[in-house]
């Protein structure tokens, strides 16, 4: 079963008016901007100036913007929650069912850390390291820009799951068994795992390409001792990146087998491990 497999047009919530006027106001938001680039004939420019770049600083900023924009996400997702809490105490019901409500919890935690926090980092260490070192650009500037895109689809995959199925309900960090077929049978953990497991291969990209930017483009006369304080912390970031987005995108990839091909790498279950 894969994810287009087990979506049908009841995947779209048409009974549930929050999440529709949600997503009506992205749709509006969305349509209004690329009308106005439209209207004004950028998009030659855009192209060919941006969304191609490989420039550093361009890539950087548009980083940076992801993150902006996640960041309103991520901080409706907390004003929802709170405001569930607050109106749901003394026993009363709120206004969010509790299945939404755990939509909601995990796609805060997803969106703050993966696709607000660190692509903030990254575009600051992308439109900065470079000027600090003295080079031109980043070691892989193609690489650069494919990693960006690859964080970019993953954040799609996310906004998507507002309007069309459902994000997942085990809370950011999807542990097994919950997030396993048996107890997850919704298309939810799905977009959790592709999002995730596309956004962080752009991570680990993103992470090798500062490492040999670091250690081997530095300008002439620049040996490690003359490196400023934020070229060691991205140096030293990026070495944890390398580290641990491999043994994440492993763990990702099985859990996705678990779901798709019926393997049991994260099995509970005595019969299946026999």
């Amino acid at each position: 079963m894969n994810l287009l497999g087990k979506l049908t047009w009841s995947a779209i919530p048409f009974d549930q008016p929050i999440v529709m006027a949600a997503t009506g106001g992205m749709v509006a938001a969305v349509v209004l901007i690329l009308g106005w680039i439209t209207l004004k004939g950028h998009w030659p420019y855009l192209w060919r100036e941006w969304i191609t770049a490989v420039d550093h600083k361009r890539i950087g900023v548009m980083y940076c913007v992801l993150a902006l924009i996640m960041l309103l996400r991520g901080f409706a997702d907390a004003i929802m929650m709170r405001s569930q809490q607050a109106m749901a105490a003394g026993g009363a019901q709120g206004y969010l069912p509790p299945e939404h409500f755990d939509q909601v919890f995990s796609a805060h935690g997803t969106i703050m850390i993966f696709f607000m926090a660190m692509p903030f980092v990254i575009g600051m260490m992308n439109f900065v390291v470079p000027l600090q070192l003295g080079v031109r650009d980043m070691a892989f500037p193609t690489l650069n820009s494919v990693a960006l895109g690859l964080t970019a689809s993953g954040i799609l995959f996310t906004n998507v799951s507002l309007a069309v199925g459902e994000f997942a309900k085990t809370g950011w960090v999807a542990y097994p068994p919950l997030s396993e077929l048996q107890y997850s049978p919704g298309v939810g953990v799905d977009y959790y795992l592709w999002a995730l497991q596309i956004s962080g291969i752009g991570t680990l990209l993103t992470g090798i390409n500062f490492v040999t930017t670091i250690l081997k483009t530095r300008a002439p006369g620049m040996g490690y001792m003359r490196m400023p304080v934020f070229c060691w912390t991205a140096l030293a970031s990026n070495l944890l990146m390398v580290a641990a987005f491999p043994v994440l995108t492993a763990t990702f990839a099985m859990l996705l087998l678990d779901r798709y091909l019926g393997f049991h790498f994260f099995s509970t279950d005595a019969q299946a491990i026999r």
